[in-house]
């Protein structure tokens, strides 16, 4: 998943302009094999994936865009692959791609430490695409959803420092709207290039972690984030932790808030994906 060339416009007249973050190197190509897992861990959800078609495909998985307040305009919100993976036809190989999901909800941010001027980055262009090759530190926490009510006290709210990066352990702060947790955003140099992006995490089994759904944030303010447990794979490469032009069409929607714990996504022989829920 890439970020197109061109700058989206911001709400904030403070906000910092689209962050484009390192490349990861993508994996070998795998063998196709079958039940091919994802390297997530801690797998509470599954999608399996069963390809119908005649010829080997990537498939990748990415999550449903997550809200922020204060808002910022969509194409201010990054989106990035959960997992890649290829697969021959199901009924002549019996292969099938199996994504693990975790259950558990992170927060998550990924800092620069400080711009590096443009004649030190290392950039990879394709067309239209431009990325660039920067150290970066990561932290995320698991953290809990704010039920609305006020009768609970779940863990929803955590602070993030920006040297050393970090977040505080999460604790019970009033007032964050149901289904969202709240980032504490410190006071940071957002221009000439965004040092701080945060948001929804993903945590690799190396403990790599990965931004799911993320922006850079306006400095010294508290971000709101409201997450859903709402999936979706694609045909085509790409590696995991890259980000993705975020497009819902022609795709499997596998929607995990109705109960289900595994969804299988066929890719159909018409190149068309039906879903079955399942425990």
């Amino acid at each position: 998943m890439r970020v197109k060339s061109r700058r989206p416009p911001l709400l904030h007249p403070h906000a910092p302009p689209p962050w484009r973050p390192p490349p990861r190197r993508a994996a070998d190509r795998p063998d196709l094999k079958r039940d091919c897992e994802s390297t997530m861990s801690s797998s509470s959800y599954k999608i399996i994936v069963r390809n119908l078609s005649q010829n080997a495909l990537y498939f990748y998985v990415f999550q449903k865009r997550a809200t922020f307040q204060p808002p910022v305009s969509a194409g201010s919100i990054f989106s990035s692959s959960l997992g890649c993976q290829s697969v021959g036809n199901y009924q002549g190989s019996g292969a099938q791609i199996v994504f693990g999901l975790d259950k558990q909800i992170y927060a998550g941010a990924i800092s620069t430490a400080a711009p590096i001027p443009p004649t030190q980055f290392k950039a990879s262009i394709s067309p239209g695409v431009s990325r660039f090759a920067v150290s970066t530190t990561s932290t995320a926490r698991p953290i809990a959803l704010s039920d609305g009510s006020g009768g609970g006290s779940p863990a929803n709210f955590t602070e993030l420092t920006a040297d050393p990066l970090a977040l505080s352990t999460p604790l019970y702060q009033a007032g964050i709207p149901a289904g969202a947790f709240a980032i504490k955003v410190p006071a940071y140099t957002p221009t000439p290039l965004p040092e701080l992006v945060c948001g929804v995490a993903a945590m690799k089994a190396d403990q790599t972690v990965i931004l799911s759904s993320f922006i850079a944030p306006v400095p010294n303010a508290t971000l709101n984030c409201t997450p859903e447990q709402i999936f979706f794979v694609k045909t085509g490469y790409k590696a995991t932790g890259d980000i993705v032009d975020y497009d819902e069409s022609n795709s499997a929607r596998c929607d995990f808030t109705t109960g289900f714990g595994t969804i299988i996504a066929t890719y159909n022989s018409n190149g068309i994906f039906s879903t079955q829920g399942g425990p």
